[in-house]
């Protein structure tokens, strides 16, 4: 243990990489991090106290404790350390009783700081055309859908269990009533305790959507911190424009097919499949005329078909016409 960067890191003298560095090791050993905790509750009685004639006192106790350990680490150890720290405690004796207890519960509030942000995350990004799955530490399930991004801790430390999703997944939450799993998309926070649910939130759609397939979700936002719930086979979209959410009932196995390599669409417009058909095929979708754009689509498509052939079929029951040049179609 550096005790020289120690006393760096609670002065903020250190770089971030220094400081992630050190914060995992006293997340890592329990007593170097008591010890920290220790320490710092000397340096913070430095900064705390109020008398000019005591804060003169407390400073130049702590850095004759710097130097002392520079002048003592290879003598390492905690006995030579507490030896110091005696003598630290000795200077310092003329700090203000009231300031120790300010700085005592300083610490405490920043050492539970420490511990969530050495917590370290995760970010999953899923490529066009691919879909993949992933357990959580706590034993929850999650699906993503092509072009989706998940930022999830390695463990969950906190009182709830938060990730951040960009994209499309389906949930299938490991049951705990005492700490509320909670989707993040931004606009909309997805709030349960053990169910199964799909969450779609590609940062580019005009909407955001939740469905549940089993057990009971409740979705927040800023502007409805209150929540609305949804009930088992609802969807619940959330208009990014207007601020708005409105639900209706549907076929949730249909809606999660897309787990199963099949995409169903139903009076969908030529907009919103031709984003999803990016999201699949790694192409690029112009209109030529805007207005087609709110053309409506029902059918079935499947991820072994190619973009030709589903082309062909949406030509056949849609009026509109396309080509293909490199990577982009054009639809007229």
């Amino acid at each position: 243990m550096d005790y020289e960067q120690l006393s760096k890191f609670f002065s903020g003298e250190l770089t971030p990489e220094e400081k992630k560095s050190l914060l995992a090791e006293l997340e890592a050993d329990e007593e170097l991090r008591a010890e920290a905790a220790r320490l710092k509750n000397s340096w913070a009685t430095a900064q705390l106290t109020d008398a000019p004639d005591d804060r003169d006192v407390a400073r130049k106790g702590w850095e004759l404790f710097n130097n002392r350990v520079q002048k003592e680490r290879t003598l390492t150890g905690f006995q030579t350390l507490l030896g110091l720290r005696s003598q630290w405690r000795i200077v310092a004796a003329a700090a203000a009783t009231v300031a120790i207890l300010v700085a005592a519960s300083f610490f405490t509030i920043y050492m539970l700081n420490i511990q969530e942000s050495v917590t370290a995350y995760n970010t999953l990004m899923v490529p066009a055309g691919q879909t993949t799955h992933l357990t959580l530490s706590d034993g929850s399930e999650i699906w993503l859908n092509a072009c989706s991004k998940l930022v999830y801790p390695e463990k969950f430390t906190s009182k709830t269990r938060e990730i951040q999703l960009e994209g499309e997944g389906l949930f299938k939450v490991k049951s705990n009533k005492k700490k509320p799993f909670i989707v993040k998309t931004g606009l909309i926070d997805v709030v349960a305790t053990g169910t199964q649910f799909n969450v779609s939130a590609y940062p580019d759609d005009k909407w955001v959507s939740t469905a549940l397939i089993e057990g009971v979700v409740k979705l927040q936002s800023e502007i409805n911190t209150q929540g609305f719930e949804l009930k088992s086979g609802q969807i619940a979209i959330y208009d990014k424009k207007e601020q708005h959410i409105t639900a209706k009932n549907i076929d949730t196995d249909r809606l999660i097919s897309w787990t199963r390599g099949e995409y169903h669409f139903d009076a969908t417009s030529l907009e919103d499949i031709t984003k999803s058909l990016e999201r699949y095929f790694q192409i690029v979708f112009e209109f030529e005329d805007e207005a087609l754009k709110q053309r409506k689509f029902t059918g079935t498509f499947y991820h072994t078909q190619s973009i030709e052939t589903i082309m062909r079929v949406i030509e056949a029951s849609t009026p509109m016409q396309y080509r293909i040049s490199d990577h982009t179609i054009y639809i007229k």
